[in-house]
């Protein structure tokens, strides 16, 4: 579970490491000494760049997530199963158990 944790913190560090660098970028830019037409098109440029690197981040988190997610069903399938089988011995030996007490009592005591 503790590797788990730290591949999730892990692309937490790069995404903030990215918008970091964004926002820095973001702040140069518009202080730079450029037409306002020109820092806009760096702007947009900036802008583009950032959604296409968060949309493979957001990808990145969603194939974790679905591994999540069917490691979960998993371990539930594995934990109904057990339990299953567990409700059914005790039901088996439940119905032995009655057969033996009414083997052994004398006729018309149960």
């Amino acid at each position: 579970m503790a590797e788990d944790l730290r591949g999730s913190s892990g692309s937490a560090l790069i995404l903030s490491f990215i918008m970091g660098g964004v926002v820095g970028a973001a702040v140069a830019i518009l202080f730079a000494p450029w037409e306002g037409r020109q820092t806009r098109s760096k702007i947009r440029d900036l802008a583009e760049e950032v959604k296409d690197k968060s949309g493979h981040l957001s990808e990145e988190w969603k194939d974790k997530a679905s591994v999540y997610i069917e490691k979960g069903k998993e371990f539930v399938e594995q934990k109904k199963s057990a339990l299953s089988s567990a409700f059914d011995a005790g039901r088996e030996a439940m119905k032995q158990e009655k057969e033996e007490l009414a083997a052994a009592a004398p006729e018309g005591q149960l």
